[in-house]
């Protein structure tokens, strides 16, 4: 829990940064949404266009007239194996030349790109005797004006010379560089004006093109189903495209296993010969003998040794085509090949077992049964091979494969690309990121101090108070904040601070505050009106003392016009009684700062301004002095050489220890003996501070 609290903290505290750093976010914020509009808007729609197609898998069963054949020219492998065909150049290739993909026409026209206006040309032809071109212009593409919206055009080369003006939908031949070119356009779909730069990319950079657009993956695990998909600015093209892919591996399937039976058909029909020529002959030696030797009578058990040696042998028959397969698609070490092996050498040894019983036959019949045998055997062998040749011819004479289109592409209207809300929502991410990653950057290089504990042990000076943001003027038309509003969170922090200087003021005696800041604008002039506002209340007679002689402002805090100050008195033109103003706070009485004189320098450094504020020591119970801020003029170290409590006044994150730390030393070298304590202003409260914020309303 306590983890989660600090993450919550942490969040909260970079939330309240950024939201404080609002000059920096918001533009960045804006720029960067008008940046993804501008992108969404930059880059071309793609539609995406898909086919399935199905591939067989080799296990599966021959049906119909195929019978046997259908596995053994099963040429389908893999999916895997198929999609890296597919991927070939041999397939891509012939669909980029079909598709004349290697020919592109971009549009030039960034505003006509950005507004979805731009024109579509298609080349049927672009052929330049490049080798007559100058090296170094080969690769500069031509330019294609529209005339019109007719299709009418003007070519221009590398080197915008006119070398050509036509229409679309005809290839005109024309001589160029000392030999003939050629150019055609069927497609065009262009305004009057519209400028398209033209080339012709290599075989190769063509085809490398088209398989970034193109993707082939299968669907689900083995189901032989396999997705083609193509992307293109044009929908109608991408499906003109897509289904010339799957078209052209059909068809090179379908070449390939026709291409295989037509072998296989011309070797058996080369045999068919031999094959009957030697049943033939043995049915014409059974014959013969027959008519030598007369009638042979074979009885049952004969029979039975014949039908046996006969199953026997197309047994082993039948295994050497299986075992011939596998040779063509495992090695000769392959288990399965051994496999059939074995099979074959246990029906020779039971074929050879036979012999012996053939051998208990009279001799008439072991030779008629011998006969009879090579007769039967050469009738199998040749009704298989005319069998097997007629389902070769219906598979080279069909255009079948193992490939079937199951769905063709077919033309979409909503495009897949750009998403325009995903490129904003991105845009404004990767805008606030950006903007937080400067705001830490500019908060990590700060070198504003946050931790009053740290400015305590570093300049070894007391920090009385954490003053919050109050009310930047310190009154509320003439009346200081603390009388007006004495729950403000503010006031609450100064009574901390009139406190602490109560207490310092019992040990070491005194009554003459002087208050300087740091900087202009941390807010020196708010804690010393409020301060002194404090004090009046507690019954004292308090005299606040504007002794910023250059740009003091006390006056106009408490409604007074500038004129005759504390700068009269030092010149001593007027008395001080004279500009001795009374507030509507009791006890509180206010010395505007006057005129700003020529040398305020020497006014408050003189001995005259060390005589007038004992004076006021005497008369009143605190004197407050408000003076410059010390880091710009050494005013305020003059002013406050004879006040016995100095309070340095510093902004919350705004000044590093070093600064603070020779603010201190400035203001204390005319009165090392004072007693000085720092005042944090404009006071920003973590969420584990809270408890300052409510404690007015408590």
């Amino acid at each position: 829990m306590a983890t989660k609290k600090k993450e919550d903290t942490d969040l909260g505290e970079l939330l309240k940064e950024l939201a404080k750093n609002w000059p920096i976010m918001v533009p960045i914020m804006l720029l960067a949404g008008i940046i993804g509009v501008f992108v969404a808007m930059w880059v071309r729609p793609v539609y995406q266009v898909d086919a399935l197609l199905q591939i067989e898998s080799k296990n599966s069963k021959p049906s119909g007239m195929m019978g046997s054949l259908g596995a053994l020219f099963a040429t389908s492998s893999p999916a895997e194996t198929e999609m890296e065909l597919i991927k070939s150049r041999q397939v891509m290739g012939a669909a980029v030349e079909k598709m004349r993909l290697d020919l592109v026409a971009d549009p030039q026209s960034k505003l006509d790109r950005l507004m979805h206006k731009e024109g579509r040309l298609e080349l049927s032809n672009f052929n330049v005797p490049w080798n007559n071109v100058p090296k170094e212009k080969r690769n500069l593409p031509w330019t294609v004006v529209a005339k019109d919206s007719l299709g009418n055009f003007e070519l221009f080369d590398q080197d915008k010379k006119l070398v050509l003006t036509g229409s679309a939908g005809q290839t005109y031949h024309f001589t160029y560089a000392g030999d003939t070119a050629s150019f055609g356009i069927f497609r065009a779909e262009v305004r009057p004006g519209q400028t398209f730069s033209v080339y012709k990319l290599k075989r190769l950079d063509a085809i490398e093109k088209f398989r970034g657009a193109f993707n082939v993956s299968e669907k689900g695990k083995k189901t032989g189903i396999l997705e083609f998909s193509y992307q293109d600015i044009y929908p109608d093209r991408g499906v003109e495209i897509l289904n010339e892919v799957a078209s052209s591996y059909l068809r090179q399937n379908v070449e390939e296993r026709n291409a295989e039976a037509q072998k296989t058909l011309e070797f058996l029909e080369k045999q068919l010969p031999d094959v009957k020529a030697q049943m033939d002959s043995s049915l014409m030696n059974l014959n013969t003998y027959r008519n030598r030797v007369g009638s042979v009578d074979i009885n049952a058990e004969t029979q039975l040794v014949l039908q046996r040696r006969m199953k026997l042998q197309q047994d082993i028959l039948a295994l050497q085509q299986r075992k011939q397969e596998a040779i063509r698609l495992f090695h000769s070490e392959h288990p399965t090949v051994k496999t059939l092996e074995d099979q074959e050498d246990a029906l020779r040894r039971e074929l050879a077992g036979t012999s012996s019983e053939v051998k208990k036959l009279p001799a008439t019949q072991q030779e008629v049964l011998k006969l009879q045998n090579q007769v039967e055997l050469t009738k199998v062998m040749y009704t298989t091979m005319l069998n097997n040749i007629q389902q070769l011819r219906l598979v080279s004479a069909g255009e079948v494969g193992s490939v079937r289109i199951i769905d063709f592409a077919e033309q979409v209207t909503v495009p897949t690309k750009p998403k325009k809300k995903v490129i904003l929502c991105v845009a404004l991410f990767l805008g606030f990121l950006l903007g937080a990653t400067i705001v830490s950057i500019k908060s990590k290089f700060s070198s504003g101090v946050k931790s009053a504990n740290f400015i305590e042990k570093e300049t070894g000076f007391t920090v009385y108070a954490k003053v919050p943001k109050g009310n930047p003027k310190g009154t509320k038309g003439t009346r200081p904040l603390a009388v007006v509003e004495p729950d403000d969170v503010a006031v609450e922090s100064l009574r901390a601070l009139r406190s602490s200087l109560e207490f310092s003021m019992m040990d070491e005696g005194g009554s003459i505050i002087g208050v300087s800041g740091l900087i202009p604008g941390v807010g020196k002039s708010f804690i010393s009106v409020n301060l002194a506002a404090l004090f009046a209340g507690l019954g004292k007679k308090v005299l606040l003392i504007d002794a910023d002689l250059r740009k003091g402002r006390l006056h106009k805090e408490f409604g007074i016009k500038r004129g005759d100050g504390l700068s009269q008195i030092l010149l001593r033109k007027v008395e001080p009684e004279d500009v001795i103003f009374p507030t509507e706070v009791e006890n509180l009485f206010v010395i505007p700062c006057g005129n700003v004189p020529a040398n305020p320098a020497e006014l408050l450094g003189s001995k005259h301004y060390s005589e007038i504020i004992n004076k006021f020591k005497q008369e009143y119970d605190l004197v407050i002095v408000d003076t410059p801020p010390i880091m710009l003029v050494t005013d305020a170290a003059l002013a406050c050489h004879v006040a016995d409590q100095i309070v340095m006044v510093i902004e919350f994150n705004k000044h590093s220890i070093e600064a603070i730390k020779d603010g201190m030393s400035q203001i204390l070298k005319g009165n090392p003996q004072a007693h000085a304590s720092i005042v944090i202003n404009k006071y920003e409260h973590s969420r584990t501070e809270g408890y300052g914020y409510k404690y007015g309303k408590y």
